[in-house]
């Protein structure tokens, strides 16, 4: 009775064109596998976070007494800290809060080879972060970290998914947009590079029936632009896909954009059961081969559905991505803080009606958050996980400014805004993160907060500290995100001979061109959005903005040197605050 059960489940299941028996009914199990583990793990993150404060006291005396052999944890007394009668008390007076310079020359150590510098475990890599804030760092990764992640992470995420959109998992595909991560080597032989979930993991192969993708597409590697044409490919092939997923919403954005302008070529490639002749011409030839193998047989009547998708921009009923797959399910993908613009473009645009889903706050330090209920418009708020670090909070004021006393998360005020500091489980101790939150209220006793900013994407030519989301609002007063006008954009702090003022870069879409009024308006919005500029404006010692108009293609091409640079595409960010100068000159065309 009960295979009899599942059977007619399993019958009932909405299915990937392109799933054989065999990959339905893996997909099938392993769904429901996860399911239960989901339900079980979140359940166990409900206990922690009813315990809180027991559960980060329990976490830094683990990380203090598993360390405090090592080179860091013998100099800095962690086993004096350890026989304290209050270890947290004197954990937090006898260890300075650090920034990345002050752990440079112990991750140099591991680095160069040496064992049990910051870490009694081995680390598996140093974790390349995307430099976003100006500053490429890298950072240990140990496997205690993968192993919290997947079990304090994407578990519970899964059981979210579950409930936040009922029938997301069916048996469709998933276009998953990872990249094959550019890795090097240090000294000692330790891989250095992106540490997000990649093809190169060794758990990957066993997800790949899940994705629309095939084995040989996720090998593409120093060719952003080829690898993203086979995704594309491999997706809009398949009339029932149902995820698109990746690190950032930015992603899925470019895929979109990218079926729509190439649709037509696309449309061709499906008929032919052929790679496109250009794309093709950059790949290994033996590559092309097993690409265009996966691909199938040629499918005049799918090249026909795509065709009609990119024809029927008259029909309001259904956005791009419904009329090129109807049973589109959601959009699993990073759209909080820097990305919420380009989530709103999607929202009232080429993606209109399908749910994005914001659902894990990480960074390279490890993971940070989970969101529990996430809304369908890809904001939301992320439960700090109780086991994944220690946090502390240093208290933000109006100006932006960070106090030197950090706080716990019983001493928190709903509304106000901290910087993270955590002590990970990489061998960061009291780690300023650079990450600002709001604390919006509590799970249990677990903090509850929304990512504002990134201390480094702060412009502050006189203390004033316009935040990315200050500036995000200026700009959609300006350009709102419905009007399609507004392509991309960053700023530069200009503080040469002439007056200081911030000079404002902006992509507009094809056929647009700036306004004579729009330096005051911009202007005018940025001191709606943040009273302390205005301030300065007022006293004329920061003079109105400057905006300039980059040509079509400017943001593109900074994205491609800053992948040569070594910044990886699951990553990579729109810094918008630019610090370097050669990366101001691409947009400038100098």
């Amino acid at each position: 009775a009960a295979l009899a059960v599942e059977a007619i489940r399993f019958a009932r299941f909405e299915k990937s064109d392109f799933h054989t028996f065999r990959s339905a009914l893996y997909q099938f199990v392993l769904f429901d596998m996860m399911r239960f583990a989901g339900r079980v793990a979140r359940r166990k993150h409900d206990e922690d976070c009813k315990n809180f404060a027991a559960v980060q006291l329990e976490v830094l005396k683990e990380r203090l007494q598993k360390n405090k052999d090592t080179a860091y944890g013998r100099e800095h007394k962690f086993a004096e800290l350890l026989s304290s009668h209050d270890v947290l008390s004197a954990y937090r007076t006898g260890h300075p809060l650090c920034k990345y310079p002050h752990f440079e020359p112990w991750i140099q150590r591991i680095a160069n080879g040496e064992e049990k510098v910051l870490n009694d475990e081995k680390e598996t890599q140093l974790a390349a972060t995307s430099g976003t804030s100006g500053m490429r760092a890298l950072l240990p990764n140990t496997p205690t970290m993968a192993k919290t992640f997947f079990a304090r992470g994407i578990l519970v995420i899964f059981n979210t998914m579950s409930q936040s959109v009922p029938g997301s998992f069916q048996l469709q595909k998933t276009c998953k947009l990872a990249f094959a991560p550019t890795w090097s080597s240090s000294p000692g032989g330790l891989k250095v590079g992106p540490n997000s979930s990649g093809p190169k993991d060794k758990t990957f192969a066993k997800l790949l029936p899940l994705y629309s993708t095939t084995a040989a597409g996720y090998e593409i590697d120093h060719d952003e632009g080829a690898a993203m044409y086979v995704h594309a490919l491999f997706a809009i092939r398949d009339r029932n896909l149902g995820i698109l997923e990746a690190n950032f919403v930015s992603l899925p954005a470019r895929l979109l954009y990218l079926m729509k302008k190439d649709g037509h070529q696309f449309a061709d490639d499906v008929e032919k059961g052929k790679l496109n002749e250009s794309v093709a011409a950059r790949l290994d030839p033996e590559l092309v081969k097993r690409i265009e193998a996966d691909l199938g047989p040629p499918n005049p009547q799918r090249a026909d559905e795509i065709r009609k998708a990119l024809t029927s921009e008259d029909d309001l009923s259904d956005s791009f991505a419904l009329r090129v797959w109807p049973k589109l399910r959601l959009i699993l993908a990073n759209a909080t803080g820097a990305f919420k613009e380009q989530a709103e473009q999607l929202r009232t645009g080429i993606a209109k009606g399908v749910p994005i889903l914001s659902t894990v706050y990480a960074a390279s330090e490890g993971l940070l958050g989970i969101s529990l209920d996430p809304n369908l418009d890809g904001s939301s708020t992320y439960c700090l996980v109780p086991r994944a670090m220690f946090f502390e909070f240093l208290p933000i004021d109006e100006e932006a400014q960070a106090s030197e006393k950090p706080l716990l998360a019983d001493e928190l005020e709903v509304g106000k805004s901290y910087e993270l500091v955590i002590t990970n489980l990489g061998g960061l101790y009291r780690y300023r993160l650079g990450d600002v939150v709001k604390l919006t209220g509590y799970h249990h006793d677990a903090p509850l907060v929304e990512f504002q900013y990134r201390q480094g994407q702060l412009l502050n030519l006189r203390g004033e500290k316009t935040s990315e989301v200050q500036l995000a609002s200026a700009m959609g007063q300006v350009w709102p995100a419905d009007s399609g006008k507004l392509v991309e954009y960053t700023t530069v702090e200009q503080t040469g001979s002439e007056a200081l003022r911030y000079l404002v870069l902006v992509e507009l879409a094809e056929g647009e061109k700036l306004l004579s009024d729009v330096h005051d308006k911009v202007d005018n919005a940025l001191r709606a959005a943040n009273p302390v500029y205005d301030t300065w404006r007022r006293k004329g010692a920061i003079a109105t903005c400057e905006v300039k108009q980059v040509q079509t293609g400017g943001f593109e091409r900074l994205r491609k040197q800053r992948l040569e640079e070594g910044a990886s595409p699951q990553q990579l960010k729109i810094s918008r605050v630019l610090r370097k100068p050669e990366h101001v000159g691409i947009l400038l065309g100098s």
